[in-house]
């Protein structure tokens, strides 16, 4: 899910995952996202787990034995040549 939102004159994408508790900010470009470290926004998502620009630009490591990915998923990572966590987390394939 996700939500397009302007603030202080920003305009974010906010993504929230379909399945965890999770939220990443974004700037949507073209067909895909830059994602955003925004700490002063977290208090608007007491209940979700705000997840920082660090974390979700972490490149993968593509070791199936090191994740708990499926084999199905591992093949859409390499499919959609997936280079981040957040590019896992928050995709289009799912």
């Amino acid at each position: 899910m996700q939500a397009l939102i302007e603030i202080d004159g920003e305009t974010l994408t906010i993504l929230h995952h379909r399945l965890m508790p999770y939220i990443a900010f974004t700037r949507q470009e073209e067909s895909s996202f830059t994602f955003l470290s925004k700490p002063h926004l977290h208090k608007y998502f007491p209940m979700r787990k705000c997840l920082e620009a660090e974390t979700l630009t972490t490149l993968l490591i593509k070791d199936e034995a090191f994740h708990s990915l499926s084999t199905t998923e591992w093949k859409y990572v390499s499919y959609f040549n997936s280079q981040t966590i957040g590019d896992v987390m928050f995709n289009g394939w799912d």
